[in-house]
């Protein structure tokens, strides 16, 4: 979706009855996948290396409407048509992602997939407080929209933008509060990320969880965010989260905690989504080989400086 129908978007959703939006959804997805283009090849091109295996039409028309649903689910959240999404949610590991959080923040590390702010919403009406970081979006006003919206579900958001960093102030918001703090982190916007194995391929991640839980000394977890029983009017999501998640002990020579941590993460996230691949929203440049070779020489140079 462009941004400019993300706006009116927000504006005519709410109105509608959720069914509406949903069945609206649905189609809308169909005739994207349908008419194709970069993004859409880029999505199965990401889909099939996470997995290993070429992506069917089917499962590619099935990765756009899990995509578009988001978006359309996003949209109703908040609104009293919407309330009804904060039912069929199931959180596999809720329990002990609170305990951790008893004596201190906990952190969540996440990929963009299934429908992350509904699941999000669930854990404000359920749990714990939120503080998470957002990527800021043209134009300001959309991204104020996005705020706004995240928090009225109850969430503390701090705004992010390309090789921009918030991470000391992402820390001190946190420090000692028994708070959980998600972080979409399956690709770097920061130009200074790590390179892990994700799936079948190379790719570049954020530093964000593992650098965040070392410099806190907290405990690290992560999750997989998917649909199932699927209709044309809607899906459940299923949250699957594991934790606390350690950085093997015989690393490899040069290998920091926080590049092993980041890579302990990012592998229990790829077994879990290898099951719904379809649900992986990454429709933009992950892969090392897909990469720009001036970008990934800035990003290793840079990574490469803050370990010294």
């Amino acid at each position: 979706m462009t941004f400019s129908a993300l706006s009116l978007a927000f504006r005519l959703a709410p109105r509608l009855p959720l069914r509406r939006v949903m069945r609206l959804a649905d189609r809308g997805a169909r005739l994207v996948a349908r008419r194709g283009g970069a993004p859409i090849e880029r999505l199965r091109a990401n889909m099939a290396r996470l997995t290993g295996s070429p992506v069917s039409d089917e499962r590619l028309e099935a990765a756009v409407r899990s995509h578009i649903r988001n978006y359309a689910e996003e949209l109703m959240l908040g609104s009293r048509r919407g309330a009804p999404l904060l039912e069929g949610v199931t959180f596999e590991g809720f329990d002990a992602l609170v305990e951790a959080s008893a004596d201190g923040p906990v952190i969540l590390a996440l990929g963009h997939s299934g429908s992350w702010d509904r699941a999000g919403a669930w854990v404000c009406a359920n749990g714990p407080g939120i503080v998470t970081v957002a990527e800021k979006v043209e134009p300001p006003s959309l991204f104020e929209r996005f705020v706004a919206l995240r928090e009225g579900l109850g969430m503390e958001i701090i705004g992010v933008g390309p090789g921009e960093s918030v991470f000391s102030t992402l820390v001190e918001r946190v420090r000692g509060r028994s708070v959980i703090v998600p972080l979409l982190a399956d690709r770097d916007i920061s130009g200074s990320g790590i390179e892990v194995d994700l799936g079948t391929g190379r790719a570049l991640v954020a530093a964000g969880p593992a650098a965040l839980a070392t410099k806190l000394d907290r405990p690290l977890f992560a999750a997989c965010i998917t649909y199932e029983n699927e209709t044309s009017v809607g899906a459940d999501v299923r949250v699957r989260c594991v934790g606390p998640i350690s950085a093997p002990t015989d690393r490899a020579p040069g290998v920091n905690r926080v590049e092993a941590l980041t890579q302990a993460w990012v592998s229990e996230f790829a077994a879990m989504m290898a099951d719904r691949p379809q649900d992986w929203h990454m429709m933009q440049r992950v892969y090392v080989e897909d990469l720009d070779p001036q970008r990934l020489a800035r990003a290793r140079a840079e990574h490469e400086r803050k370990n010294r």
